[in-house]
């Protein structure tokens, strides 16, 4: 079954490079060139390449994708379904939880 778009996160991110890639264990924290962060708390681990822009975010369920443009999509399993993603701006205002 195909993940389906999320398009209120879609909105929010498409079009944001991402510049570094940080967390440990149970986190991810990717930073966008703008500033703003999203963070994910994730079972598993995450492969980012810094520098891609994001053109659509996916979930369903467990698992979420970040699809990017000139790279390959940041796949992950979420630890807890519709509470392990944030969207901050670079002043730390919420922009998207979900």
């Amino acid at each position: 079954m195909p993940m389906q778009l999320n398009r209120k996160l879609t909105n929010a991110l498409k079009g944001r490079t991402i510049q570094s890639e940080s967390g440990d264990a149970g986190h991810v924290v990717l930073t966008f060139d703008d500033g703003s962060t999203l963070r994910l708390k994730v079972a598993g681990q995450a492969s980012v390449t810094a520098g891609a822009k994001v053109t659509a975010a996916h979930e369903s369920g467990v698992d979420f994708r970040l699809d990017l443009e000139n790279g390959p999509a940041v796949q992950v399993r979420l630890a807890d379904p519709g509470s392990s993603v944030a969207l901050r701006d670079k002043s730390g205002a919420v922009e998207y939880l979900g």
